[in-house]
């Protein structure tokens, strides 16, 4: 145990001194932009001769000079180092520059370790997935080491030097003595025409205008005898590590002609994006060697303000991982593509397609509107976005004009809150801690007239009844409401309704110790609820009252799905607050939708609360069921499509609207519908 204990407590000390290091700043130095470069097409042949005197050489752009390979905080390298890059449809063409007072070489032999030497170095992947990549080295001499990497080496990628780039035509030119050091040289120059066949084979990403490739050049450059080693650099990796493909420059395939015309380069991905998502990479690697374990939840990460304000509008963080891998992604529904990353550093953009949702109305039938207003209404409903309406109450003329409209119609009635029952069943009505009965003393309003879950009978009588209505004509399925204990907690919003400050549980709130409940009770722990000091604290009677309710939505939903009938059910906001304030455990039941009620001004809440509540909710039910936020029109009218984004963007699969909203609102979310590009159910 003592074992175990130490664990626990060295895992969350890493997570702890993540939350203070915002990554950002951690890791600074492998998070800086890096190098682009516009590849223009060649103008004429090349002869490959080391020397970069034709005219498309001359007229091409070279690189900025290189850098120290841990950025540009680091000295200065002492000599000059550039590239120049071209390409035609067979070959993408390297001219490097390579300033040096005393050129040296020694090794003569093919696919020897070429950096023993001072050497040029090029770095190529294609695809830009970091897999599956391109090294070629040569020294002064000429002499080639090329080799094809599985992976980066970070990731325990294994290196294939049996592969010769096939067809690669390489030249090095002098101007200086070669192992000379009595006299002062002045550079030595490569130029290479490397086949693009041998280096995209079966990939995504072939030598073609439009495209763009990662690569990155190096200098390795011995100053003294026997190191260490300089690494000079044109897009800087930030350690001292060539193979970090996600820190290579990005080189533009234009398909304009060297001298001819010029374009500007641009990002081709969203770098707010590809900042965070490798940033997210480094932090899982070091937590991994630290802990041999990756974390698998994207709160833990301790994402500040600043690491997320470069992301578009609307992006959504996904972690997924086990002991030994993962996968993390960052979507944009807006243009509905995905950046991806996983343990071996392999890179991805994925177009996701369009967002499919499900949107609501909470209505109830009003018989003096008539057939024609009814038909417009659904209309502009359908129009707008709308899905389906919930209706309290049943009009089967309403509901054949909501289905003609092309809208789904359910039927959407109370469930333990039943009245009806008053007259044949005053059994059944829960009681509350000072012994009075919702049959004749309802909490807070008189139609507040609960019935106990745990009475014989009643599940059964509710699961026949929403049967009944569900086989009505025009029913698409049933959407159960006070599907509850009364409110043992009221929304504080609702306190000055009745003049209470409900600080704690007050006894004539809380409910059920009716007789058959403190009986079953009493028979499996022992106790009688009447007797227990803290009642508000006792888990055991919490649980009891919270698997009653889920009974009772198991036994309906059982009698239901039988005759393949949808259920759905109107819950209050996020599972925990469920469960404290009215007995409701809805994270557990089993139906096929819930619609949390968010009615942020019920609490006090701004916007940001609906995000936080639908949250929760989703993650809660984890994909077995849809999550609909409810949300209350009035709450959020002047913050309409904040509120929108606050659903949409923490999962929901559509929102329901209550009391609204009116025709003007309608419109507006139709145009917010457009914009974000949803495809309505």
């Amino acid at each position: 145990m003592k074992k175990i204990g130490l664990c626990i407590t060295f895992t969350l000390t890493c997570i702890l001194a993540m939350a203070q290091n915002n990554l950002f700043n951690k890791y600074e130095q492998v998070l800086t932009p890096p190098k682009g470069y516009v590849c223009y097409r060649v103008a004429e042949n090349l002869k490959i001769d080391g020397k970069l005197q034709e005219a498309s050489w001359k007229q091409t752009i070279p690189t900025d000079n290189f850098v120290d390979i841990q950025g540009d905080s680091f000295p200065t390298p002492s000599q000059d180092t550039y590239v120049k890059m071209l390409w035609d449809d067979d070959y993408f063409y390297v001219g490097a520059v390579l300033q040096e007072e005393n050129i040296v070489a020694h090794l003569s032999q093919r696919d020897t370790i070429i950096y023993y030497d001072n050497d040029f170095e090029v770095f190529i992947n294609p695809d830009g997935s970091g897999l599956n990549y391109f090294e070629i080295e040569n020294n002064a001499k000429g002499v080639i080491f090329d080799l094809m990497l599985n992976k980066a080496y970070r990731s325990g990628g294994k290196f294939l030097v049996q592969w010769d780039c096939p067809g690669l035509k390489l030249a090095v030119h002098r101007e200086g003595t070669l192992n000379d050091s009595s006299d002062k040289d002045k550079l030595w120059s490569v130029e290479m025409a490397i086949p693009h066949q041998a280096i995209t084979l079966d990939f995504n990403n072939p030598l073609k205008a439009g495209n763009t490739w990662r690569v990155n050049f190096s200098r390795v450059q011995w100053l003294k005898k026997n190191g260490p080693e300089e690494n000079w650099v044109w897009s800087p990796t930030g350690e001292i590590d060539m193979h970090m493909p996600d820190r290579w420059g990005f080189v533009y395939l234009s398909d304009k002609v060297v001298g001819q015309a010029t374009e500007t380069f641009q990002y081709p991905y969203h770098m707010g994006v590809y900042k965070l998502l490798w940033a997210l990479f480094y932090a899982q690697k070091d937590f991994y060697e630290k802990e041999k374990n990756y974390i698998r939840n994207e709160d833990y990460f301790f994402l500040t303000h600043r690491e997320k304000e470069g992301l578009p509008k609307g992006s959504q963080i996904k972690v997924e991982a086990t002991t030994h891998t993962f996968n993390m992604s960052i979507s944009i529904p807006e243009e509905n593509i995905c950046y991806t990353v996983d343990e071996d550093g392999k890179f991805s953009i994925v177009k996701i397609e369009s967002r499919e949702v499900k949107n609501w109305v909470w209505a109830r039938i009003n018989k003096d509107k008539s057939e024609i207003e009814y038909r417009n209404w659904f209309a502009l409903l359908k129009n707008c976005g709308i899905s389906g309406v919930l209706f309290e109450g049943y009009n089967e003329t309403v509901y054949r004009l909501c289905k003609e409209a092309g809208l789904e119609a359910h039927y959407w009635k109370w469930t333990m809150n039943r009245s009806e029952l008053l007259n044949t069943h005053p059994d059944w009505f829960a009681v509350n801690r000072k012994g009075e009965s919702s049959y004749n003393k309802p909490a807070y309003v008189d139609y507040y007239r609960f019935l106990c879950p745990n009475h014989e009978g009643v599940s059964q009588y509710l699961a026949q009844d929403y049967i009944k209505e569900a086989n009505l004509p025009y029913v698409d399925g049933v959407h159960l409401d006070y599907i509850r204990f009364p409110d043992v907690i009221l929304p504080v919003g609702l306190w000055k309704n009745y003049g209470i400050e409900q600080t704690s549980e007050l006894p004539e709130y809380d409910y059920c110790y009716c007789d058959v409940c403190r009986s079953k009770f009493k028979e499996q722990t022992g106790k009688d609820p009447l007797e227990i000091k803290y009642p508000m604290e006792d888990q055991s009677w919490i649980s009891f009252r919270l698997d009653a309710i889920t009974n009772v939505v198991n036994d309906i939903a059982r009698e239901l799905k039988a005759e393949n009938i949808s259920v759905s059910s109107a819950v209050f906001p996020g599972p925990s607050m469920a469960k404290k304030m009215v007995r409701q455990d809805w994270g557990n039941w089993t139906l096929d939708a819930y619609f949390p009620m968010i009615y942020n001004g019920f609490y006090y809440e701004g916007t940001a609360w609906i995000g936080r509540s639908v949250k929760e909710s989703v993650q809660t039910i984890n994909g077995r069921a849809k999550i609909y936020a409810g949300l209350m029109f009035g709450d959020i009218k002047d913050s309409f499509e904040e509120a929108l984004d606050a659903a949409f963007d923490n999962g929901a699969s559509g929102v329901s609207f209550f009391d609204g909203p009116s025709e003007e609102y309608l419109l507006k979310f139709k145009t917010y519908i457009d914009k974000r590009g949803f495809i309505v159910k």
